[in-house]
């Protein structure tokens, strides 16, 4: 058959146990239950820990140490086939779908034997992990189609709401990539970008009402009050700097 599973098991691992490195004729999938340790292969050298799984591939040279202080626990799944071949491309580490390791354990420790399980689950995985690939690749793209877009505009009107239905993102979704991505909200995000713009024009010497509008507030002290929360000093002191410089 194009995929076949070939074997699966579990273990918790004592601190600092390792194998390899060793090579393999197949690909082997190692879930992470709990704890974490490390995986050594021919693109570096990855840390693991509880929810990702990482992958080994065929004809190559790997090594996997459990933490000392804190050894993992690890489900495994070998399997060979030309349906694999998509694993030659993904990422050494991954997140793993939720309750994987914990299938493949409940099925070893029952001794099921079927492969069509094991090879549902892999099925499973692989439309996982590579759909959630491709769409972290397009949630990227349009991340970044969302902050040019927040940099040419901040001079407007800008809701989180509206970019969400302008970039077919849901709120929440959104909020949370630019969290993930970029480590602050989408909100901050533009009010970083209008303060940025708005202690260059102040340090030109426009004044605070106009350089308010000009990054997109109508309510001065709302902005005089974001511009020192932003910088710790007033617009007007921003200004007074600005002119002494110029002087």
């Amino acid at each position: 058959r194009p995929l076949l599973p070939l074997f699966a098991g579990w273990e918790m691992c004592a601190p600092s146990h390792s194998f390899g490195p060793y090579v393999r004729a197949h690909y082997l999938i190692h879930v992470c239950l709990s704890g974490k340790g490390v995986l050594r292969d021919c693109r570096g050298e990855h840390s693991v820990r509880a929810g990702e799984l990482f992958i080994i591939r065929p004809g190559e040279v790997t090594t996997y140490v459990a933490d000392e202080s804190e050894p993992w626990c690890y489900a495994w799944l070998a399997f060979r086939g030309e349906d694999a071949a998509p694993f030659l491309d993904v990422n050494s580490v991954c997140p793993s779908p939720d309750g994987l390791g914990e299938r493949i354990c409940s099925l070893v420790d029952k001794g099921y034997c079927d492969g069509d399980v094991y090879l549902s689950l892999l099925y499973g995985l692989m439309h996982v992990l590579f759909f959630a690939e491709q769409m972290e690749r397009v949630a990227q793209d349009r991340l970044q189609e969302i902050c040019r877009y927040i940099r040419y505009n901040y001079m407007k009107e800008l809701r989180v709401g509206e970019l969400s239905r302008t970039f077919g993102f849901e709120r929440s979704y959104l909020y949370r990539l630019f969290k993930e991505q970029l480590g602050v909200s989408v909100k901050a995000f533009i009010t970083a970008v209008r303060m940025q713009h708005a202690k260059e024009f102040l340090a030109a010497g426009h004044a605070v009402g106009k350089v308010a509008r000009m990054v997109g507030y109508e309510d001065v002290l709302c902005f005089s009050h974001a511009f020192k929360k932003h910088f710790g000093i007033t617009a007007s002191q921003q200004r007074g700097a600005g002119k002494q410089n110029l002087a």
